[in-house]
């Protein structure tokens, strides 16, 4: 009878406690790899790439509960679920639970995952990462896939992708399918004492024989290895020299000039032209395309230009050729122009300009003249000529000034010192060449009370000016008006 019990017990047992074999994780689909780093399961997948992942428990009749889940969670919690099937077979004693990944949702699945059976059979952990194909950069970087002929270039293998796994990492190049070699040829960086490939391959003293297919390999574990696409690089010497600057015309702000290429130019793509007035000293610059012609603008007239020519390519520029001096054409010959003033009254009646001032103050008179051929500036007062040295008739308190604004304008400035009313009267500049003449008027008038600049007096106005500030006066009397009716009526709502 006790015989009986116990086995039943143990009968119960049986059904209730399942021998599990084993419980194994795979992984099944086109660049999907498995690696062991660090007691560690990992899967590493290529983007675009669609994957299955699945889990098998083997070794029990009963078939086992079996779920995947990410950092702990349920799938259906931190995946979309258009991203992600799941299947379930069975067959015996084996039972597998398939999740097929969609291509586009790789970058969801990257992180800690855990198979559990269920059961009481210990999970198995494993981790995913994504990875896409090494790519190669060069130092100094090419331009439009070109480097420069006789420099030296560095090209990084980039796996940035797996740096989770970067210990014990391994690197293969290929220069045209083959593996580099030469004496110009050395690697660089973390591993490179070795004198095994490292990520960073050195090539000195390019030359044409080094124009070429490069591609590089990321080995991260046994026999796995991630190859970048092939990139192109070419090796070009940067322009020779142009030669022959010629005038091929000129206005008075502008210079159209052409220049031809030297017998071993190479590939040209366009020019960089350097000029600057003969007299001064900052060049400027403008970038052109590969015609050998062009107008430089903006220019003065009737100036010296020293001008040189640079060609360039992909490979970078060229040296520049000998200077050339060209010079602009000078501006058509007219009257003088004189520059009205823009801050002083103007009495449209007598057609002069119009300045009170107070006694003892310096006052000065400016006459702008523009004008070429040059002109001859005179000043005078009340019709008679102002001579340089002031004549015993009139006021010693005189003085002039004159300065160059440009090539064809002039500033010429009479002062008058600690002003007396006897300097009162009409001041006239004139400016005369061989084309004609131009007279600026003023009239000052000196009082002998001070004369307070209301900031207005000065200004250049226009006719309704004068209005306007009757209409200021005008509202601000209303304002004021406002003000005393609303004060009783104010004091009675308090």
């Amino acid at each position: 009878m006790k015989f009986r019990s116990h086995l039943a017990i143990f009968n119960l047992l049986a059904i209730l406690v399942t021998v599990v074999e084993s419980v194994s994780v795979e992984i099944h689909g086109e660049n999907v790899y498995s690696i062991e780093y660090q007691a560690l399961q990992y899967f590493l997948f290529i983007e675009d790439k669609e994957a299955t992942i699945s889990c098998t428990v083997q070794g029990t009749d009963i078939a086992p509960d079996i779920t995947f889940k990410k950092e702990g969670q349920p799938l259906n919690t931190v995946l979309p679920e258009s991203l992600y099937k799941i299947e379930r077979i069975s067959e015996g004693q084996t039972h597998t639970l398939y999740l097929r990944i969609d291509a586009s949702g790789y970058t969801n699945i990257v992180g800690n995952w855990t198979c559990e059976p269920g059961q009481n059979i210990p999970p198995a952990h494993f981790k995913t990462l994504c990875t896409s194909k090494p790519d190669i950069t060069f130092t100094p970087e090419l331009v439009q896939g070109v480097a420069r002929m006789g420099t030296t270039i560095t090209l990084s293998c980039n796996c940035d992708s797996l740096d989770a796994l970067s210990t014990g990492r391994e690197w293969n190049w290929f220069i045209d399918n083959a593996t580099p070699a030469g004496s110009k040829i050395h690697y660089t960086g973390e591993g490179s004492e070795t004198g095994y490939p490292t990520n960073q391959l050195v090539i000195a003293d390019l030359d044409d024989l080094d124009s070429a297919e490069y591609r590089c390999g990321c080995i991260v574990g046994p026999n796995i290895q991630f190859t970048s696409n092939e990139v192109q690089m070419s090796v070009m010497r940067p322009p020779g020299v142009p030669q022959d600057i010629i005038q091929e015309g000129a206005t008075m702000d502008s210079l159209s000039i052409s220049w031809s290429n030297s017998d071993n130019m190479g590939v040209v793509l366009g020019y960089q032209i350097s000029y600057k007035e003969a007299a001064g000293s900052a060049y400027r610059e403008v970038k052109t395309g590969s015609e050998q012609q062009y107008t430089l603008e903006d220019l003065d007239a009737l100036t010296d230009y020293n001008i040189k020519i640079a060609a360039s390519n992909n490979a970078g520029s060229g040296s520049y050729s000998e200077i050339a001096t060209l010079t602009t054409s000078q501006p058509r010959e007219s009257k003088p122009f004189i520059i009205k003033p823009r801050r002083l009254v103007y009495d449209q009646d007598e057609n002069l300009y119009l300045i009170d001032a107070g006694v003892g103050v310096d006052i000065s008179l400016i006459c702008q003249v523009n004008s070429y051929p040059a002109s001859i500036v005179q000043w005078g007062l009340d019709g008679a000529e102002l001579a340089t040295e002031i004549s015993n008739d009139l006021p010693q308190n005189y003085g002039r000034s004159v300065q160059t604004i440009s090539k064809f304008e002039t500033e010429y400035v009479l002062i008058v010192r600690a002003s007396r009313k006897e300097n009162s009267g009409l001041y006239t500049c004139t400016a005369s060449n061989t084309k004609g003449q131009e007279t600026l008027t003023f009239k000052l008038r000196v009082k002998d009370e001070e004369v307070i600049d209301d900031g207005d007096s000065q200004e250049n106005k226009d006719p309704d000016a004068g209005s306007a500030s009757h209409s200021s006066h005008s509202y601000l009397l209303y304002l004021l008006s406002l003000t005393i009716t609303l004060v009783p009526y104010l004091r009675h709502m308090l």
